[in-house]
């Protein structure tokens, strides 16, 4: 059962990433606010138009440039790697990665994704793409450090002082930056490589290494030059010293990951120009260079990606299908979504010209530009004087953060932020017509006219409505109506959100636009929300069909398809079930699919589809390797997370000096008058209450709550189903554990086990040597002593991350869990060890997973702090 109190820390992980990246900004237009609040923003058409045609080809040609050269940075990374591609197909590939990664932010992660999309469809392992990208990434940090390096040196005083540092700390700073420059060209020199396995590092050439260094240099150059030559010339500062001030804000804003660095850019600008240029030309520049370099390519670029998709879904739409892989090979994640976003979420090369044209423009294209959009919206209403519409400032500012909050719903895909969006362009833009402003309404009306059309690709989230669940949107919308109508009251329809906020208004204004942009927020985290999928209520006929299928297979674990903790899907054909819980974004899935091993691929489909569609990532938890072939060919990483301890019964014996501890404490506890007896099924209702009083004696020894979901807990009815071991000492039960049963009669494992605290300590190793011979004399062929966490993990030359960092904790992670201790006990029975292992999506998702799973094994948050 889910824990209530998880749910305010998991909507504070959920908005912790936007919350940071709107702060940033905000924080940067407050500044900048300051900054250009003598400049009439209305003027801005105008003064434009004022730098004049040689300016502005100036500016062009240097952006032309500097795109010119980061193709360069392929044809270096392509040279690297030893996969040559004629110019025409690369060049395109890295200026649409350019384009969209300096726009979107996160750069890297853009341009690393946009390239993967293009280079694959000519061919290019993924392994490649990603040393191009690397290599990409130590270039354009190499041009960087030349020119804030040399800069620095150039001029340590005026450096020193834009940076509020003491000279002898900039200098340091500058030679550092070279220094390191000139150590990677002594490696591509004399060096080795680096690293191991794939995370091996081969140097790359010096001439190669000696034309990084050049080409980058070249291409900060051409890019510092536009801003640069966009400035009045009486007003500029030397060209070195600026663009070393230039690199140093270009990697704020990158680093910010704020769309474009809008605002963080600037702001770092502002502070290391210190003053050389006036407020009004600084604030003529900065827009232009956005216009010059950011938005022309971006149009630019989104015209050559759906002219390339087109070309490539024309090419392979008359081609003939892939005969598909025997087995689980030919299903990846795309087609196991709904089949309502079929055309979005097929794999390149099976769909359609008319198919591929949504591909590109949803969703991440449109929340891209409706966020971009927002953006500008937000900073127009923030900006004195600017205006277009004959509406409060206020209400202009809300509508941009609005845009920019529902860019991440897109992104994301969901429904909801899908209408939302629709409605608020359509209401933009009906708005801005009315009151004259064609430009405005023609863009919302266009964008609202791409996102009709989309509508199937935004699926996930849906859920049926409630009255209360429209409570929190009509709050938002009060406190938003409020705030601006609170604007046209006190006659200050002129004062945006910032500048409300940040100056001597009245208590009464600034507790309004605090309103205003809590409605924004609040509006914002009802539309990002995931939504939770109803609890199905398991009836008569569907735990008939869970119980025959567990009657029938072979893994004990899926006993714990009866803890009451569990929701069930079943597969199409119904041969087949998987038994799961959600929590947080993770659909939890408790160990293999049980049924009809034939019918388990359609039912992996169908339930990622499943998930795909509410947001959420799939864990399968406590796997064996009978089916990781089809996990990852589902596009999920299997990792190893433990081993269970399986003992083969055929033979054993305790004979042998390896069961010599064995063999002293049975013959120990049975001089101290224990004694063992495995109780049948249907005789265990009358000892459930000396069971219970053991458990309890047990659960407040320990001062924790039960664990649940991969354990089972004592639940009178639960502890019925299975055959129960009981130790007694003099009549007196003092330990006992539950026994599953694999219903093909090979294998039994222990489950609850519960002792009195003031019992013998050789207890529970007596419960178990006794229930082994038990189930060795029934014929079983197998003793399954559960999971031992974090063993067996690698740690030699090619070890995944994960099993590293594992490692580590099951060395050092003593004092949290006894994971060596407890590897140790089950050892000294002689099993053979079986690894187990996570299914989970590909990236930085086994950390959350692993939370969430600990958090439902815990019971909750609490129960994970208690242990």
């Amino acid at each position: 059962m889910r824990s209530a109190t998880t749910r305010p820390a998991a909507a504070v992980r959920r908005l912790l990433g936007p919350v940071l990246v709107l702060g940033m900004l905000t924080a940067a237009l407050a500044l900048l606010h300051r900054t250009f609040r003598g400049y009439d923003w209305s003027d801005l058409g105008r003064d434009l138009v004022g730098l004049g045609p040689g300016t502005a080809l100036a500016a062009l040609l240097a952006t032309a440039a500097s795109y010119v050269a980061m193709t360069g940075y392929d044809t270096l990374a392509l040279r690297y790697v030893g996969h040559p591609l004629p110019y025409r197909r690369y060049g395109l590939a890295s200026f649409v990665a350019t384009a969209f990664g300096n726009n979107l932010g996160a750069s890297a992660v853009v341009g690393a994704a946009l390239r993967a999309r293009v280079y694959s469809s000519w061919q290019v392992p993924r392994s490649a793409v990603a040393r191009i990208v690397g290599l990409n990434t130590v270039t354009l940090a190499l041009g960087a450090a030349v020119l804030a390096g040399a800069g620095v040196l150039h001029d340590p005083t005026t450096a020193a002082r834009a940076l509020r540092l003491s000279p002898p700390v900039v200098v340091a700073l500058g030679a550092v930056l070279l220094a390191g420059v000139l150590g990677y060209l002594v490696w591509a020199l004399v060096g080795r490589a680096v690293g191991r396995g794939r995370w091996r590092l081969e140097r790359p050439s010096p001439r190669l290494a000696l034309t990084q260094v050049a080409l980058s240099t070249l291409e900060w150059l051409s890019m510092a030059a536009v801003l640069h030559v966009l400035l009045p010339a009486e007003d500029r500062m030397a060209f070195l010293p600026f663009a070393a001030a230039f690199a140093v804000a270009t990697v704020a804003g990158l680093v910010s990951n704020v769309p474009g660095g809008l605002g963080v850019f600037e702001t770092a600008l502002v502070v290391l120009l210190g003053g050389t240029t006036s407020p009004a030309d600084l604030a003529v520049a900065l827009v232009a260079y956005r216009l010059v370099y950011f938005v022309l390519p971006l149009l630019l670029a989104a015209v050559l990606l759906v002219r390339h998709e087109i070309r490539t879904g024309a090419a392979t739409a008359t081609a003939p299908a892939p005969a598909p892989v025997a087995g689980a090979g030919a299903m990846r994640v795309p087609a196991m979504r709904a089949p309502s976003a079929a055309e979005q979420t097929r794999p390149a090369g099976t769909g359609t010209t008319a198919g591929r044209l949504p591909t590109v423009l949803t969703p991440s294209v449109l929340a891209l530009v409706v966020a971009g959009a927002g953006t500008l919206v937000a900073v127009r209403g923030d900006l004195p004087g600017s205006r277009g519409l004959d509406v409060p400032a206020m209400a202009t500012s809300l509508v941009g953060w609005s845009a920019l909050l529902l860019g991440l719903g897109l992104h994301r895909r969901l429904r909801t932020a899908w209408a939302a969006t629709l409605a608020l362009l359509a209401g933009t833009a009906a708005l801005a017509v009315t009151h004259g402003d064609v430009v405005l309404g023609a863009v919302t009306a266009t964008l609202a006219l791409l996102l009709v059309p989309a509508r199937a690709v935004f699926s996930r989230g849906t859920r049926s409505w409630r009255p209360r669940d429209l409570v929190r949107p009509a709050v938002a919308v009060a406190l938003v109506v409020g705030a601006v109508a609170r604007q046209e009251v006190a006659g200050s329809v002129d004062a945006p959100v910032l500048a409300t906020a940040l100056s001597g208004a009245p208590l009464a204004d600034r507790l309004a636009a605090a309103a205003g942009v809590a409605g924004v927020v609040l509006a914002g985290t009802w539309v990002l929300r995931r939504r939770r999928p109803a609890r199905p209520t398991v009836d008569d006929d569907e735990l008939a069909r869970v119980e025959d299928l567990v009657a029938r297979s072979g893994r004990c674990a899926a006993q714990l398809a009866f803890t009451g903790d569990k929701r069930f899907f079943f597969a199409p054909c119904g041969a087949a079930f998987l038994m799961y819980q959600v929590e947080g974004r993770s659909w939890v899935v408790m160990g293999d699919p049980v049924g009809d091993p034939a019918a388990v691929p359609g039912l992996l489909r169908s339930f990622l589809a499943e998930v795909d569609r509410h947001a959420g990532r799939p864990v399968l938890y406590s796997v064996l390797d009978d089916h990781a072939d089809l996990y990852r060919a589902s596009g999920l990483a299997v990792t190893k997370f433990g081993e269970e301890a399986v003992v083969p019964l055929q033979g054993y014996t305790l004979s042998g000096k390896a069961k010599t501890n064995l063999r002293t404490c049975r013959n120990k506890s049975q001089r101290l008058g224990m004694a063992v007896e495995v109780v049948a099924p249907e005789d265990v209702a009358p000892l459930v209450p000396e069971l219970r009083a053991v458990s309890d004696a047990w659960l407040a020894e320990r001062r924790g709550g039960e664990k649940r979901f991969s354990l089972g807990a004592f639940d009178d009815d639960y502890v019925r189903r299975s055959p129960v071991a009981v130790v007694r000492q003099e009549g007196r039960v003092i330990a006992f554990a539950t026994l599953w049963v694999g219903g093909d009669g090979e294998e039994v494992q222990v489950d609850l086990m519960r002792r009195l605290p003031d019992g013998p300590s050789t207890v529970m190793t007596y419960l178990f040597v006794e229930s082994l011979l038990w189930a060795q004399e029934q014929g079983f062929s197998a003793f399954n002593l559960g999971t031992a966490p974090l063993s067996g993990l690698r740690t030699g030359t090619g070890a995944p991350a994960w099993e590293r960092l594992g490692h580590l904790v099951w060395t050092h992670g003593g004092p949290l869990y006894n994971f060596q201790g407890l590897r140790a006990f089950k050892q000294g029975f002689g099993p053979q060890w079986r690894p187990c292992y996570v299914a989970a999506p590909r990236g930085l998702v086994l950390p959350g997973a692993l939370v969430d799973v600990a958090t439902l094994v815990g019971g909750g948050v609490r129960g994970v702090v208690r242990g």
